[in-house]
């Protein structure tokens, strides 16, 4: 037997933790900036449906608009679930499991805290997604951030499984990170709807 043979069969180029990592790496970003997109074009037909104003249907007389305190009371909390699982991505670089196992336990914590609040507000809402151009695109936005935490709490579920099995180590975190880059993501869109949504009025009365 040659000693190429008793050497066992090549690890499969595919294989290669480096180009995994790469390849997940091009799947996030490719997936973040789709989303942001869609993001985007949902901001430009607020803002869009806001200036044009049609026959007065951006606010329709008799209409209530959405109390601001709660939009900025989400997208803080979700703020603070992104910063507490980058406190526990922290740990993780310097080899500390233990406080990434936390960092996420604590991020989940607060997003769960979050949809519950963003389910509560779509249900409190003192006005319907027909009634005008300002409410349909209020709900759109507000269903849309309860939708990016779903799947983030989904995948970062996933994660904290993972963190809690070992399966992390200064050395192999890079599936860490890229769900740093989705919870960031998450939260940066809650404090720009919510800078959107504080542009109410209409400047044009048609």
């Amino acid at each position: 037997m040659s000693m190429a043979a008793s050497a066992g069969p090549a690890t499969p180029a595919h294989d290669d933790p480096a180009l995994v990592e790469d390849r997940q790496r091009i799947a996030v970003l490719l997936f973040l900036g789709a989303d942001a997109v869609f993001v985007l074009c949902l901001l430009f037909s607020y803002f869009y449906l806001r200036g044009l104003n049609v026959q007065g249907m951006w606010i329709p007389a008799g209409t209530h608009t959405a109390p601001v305190w709660a939009v900025w009371t989400i997208a803080a909390v979700i703020v603070a679930s992104a910063l507490a699982y980058r406190w526990g991505e922290r740990g993780i670089r310097a080899g500390d499991r233990a406080r990434l196992v936390a960092g996420t336990s604590l991020a989940l914590a607060l997003l769960l805290v979050d949809a519950v609040l963003q389910a509560w507000q779509l249900s409190a809402l003192p006005f319907r997604a027909s009634d005008g151009a300002y409410a349909g695109s209020f709900v759109v936005l507000a269903g849309y951030h309860l939708f990016h935490l779903v799947v983030t709490g989904l995948l970062g579920l996933g994660l904290w499984n993972r963190a809690r099995a070992g399966r992390y180590d200064a050395a192999r975190f890079g599936q860490v990170r890229l769900m740093g880059y989705v919870w960031s993501w998450v939260a940066a869109v809650a404090v720009l709807t919510a800078i959107t949504t504080l542009f109410v009025a209409s400047p044009k009365v048609s």
